[in-house]
C-alpha cells in the first residue's frame, strides 16, 4: 500500500484497503506542517467545528473543517499524504470530543429548579446554545457578543467557567440567606 496523496485517495473507486489500515493510526496533531490549537482558535470556529463534525458528508465539508482547524487550504489539503490526513482527522475528532466532555462537566447545572426551567420552555433556547453564553458574557463585560466569538476559545471558556462558579455561589448564598433567621 502506497502513501498516496489525499487527492489520489479521493479519486479511488474502492478505499477499503486504505481505510482498514489507516483507521488504526494513532492521532497526531500535524497536518501539512501545521498544528491545531483549540485554545487559540476563535470560539465561534470551535463551536462551528463541533456542530459540523457529525454532519459532514462530502470532501468539501471535510476540507473546510481542516481549513478551520489546521489552516490548510484546498490545494494543501489535496496534496497532503493520506497517512497524515487519517492521523490528523483522528486528532481533530478527539479534540472536539474532549471539548464537548469538558464543557458538559464544567458548565453543567445542578439546579433543583431544572424542572421549572424546562416547563418555562428551555428547549426553545437549544438552537441558540452557541451564542447564549456569549450574550451573557457580553452583558457582563459590556461587549458585543459576536466580537467575543472571535476571541480565543480558551479565554472565553475560562470566563464561562468562572461566571458559572460565581453564579452558583451567589445562588447558594441567596438560598442560605432566605433560610437564616
Amino acid at each position: 500500500m502506497k502513501n498516496i496523496r489525499l487527492r489520489q485517495y479521493i479519486a479511488l473507486q474502492n478505499t477499503l484497503e486504505y481505510d482498514a489500515v489507516l483507521e488504526h493510526l494513532k492521532p497526531k496533531n500535524s497536518f501539512a506542517g501545521r498544528q491545531m490549537d483549540i485554545n487559540t482558535m476563535p470560539y465561534a470556529n470551535v463551536k462551528y467545528g463541533i456542530r459540523q463534525l457529525p454532519k459532514v458528508n462530502s470532501w468539501q465539508g471535510i476540507q473546510q473543517l481542516f481549513e478551520i482547524c489546521f489552516g490548510a487550504g484546498a490545494k494543501t489539503f489535496a496534496n497532503t499524504r493520506i497517512t497524515e490526513y487519517f492521523a490528523a482527522r483522528k486528532f481533530m475528532v478527539n479534540e472536539f470530543t474532549r471539548i464537548i466532555e469538558t464543557e458538559s462537566r464544567l458548565l453543567a447545572s445542578q439546579s433543583t429548579d431544572a424542572h421549572l426551567w424546562k416547563m418555562a420552555g428551555a428547549d426553545k433556547l437549544k438552537p441558540y446554545s452557541d451564542t447564549l453564553p456569549l450574550i451573557q458574557l457580553g452583558k457582563l463585560l459590556g461587549q458585543y457578543p459576536f466580537d467575543l466569538g472571535r476571541k480565543p476559545y480558551g479565554e472565553i471558556f475560562s470566563l464561562l467557567v468562572q461566571t458559572k462558579a460565581q453564579n452558583d455561589v451567589e445562588a447558594e448564598y441567596q438560598k442560605l440567606s432566605r433560610q437564616a433567621p
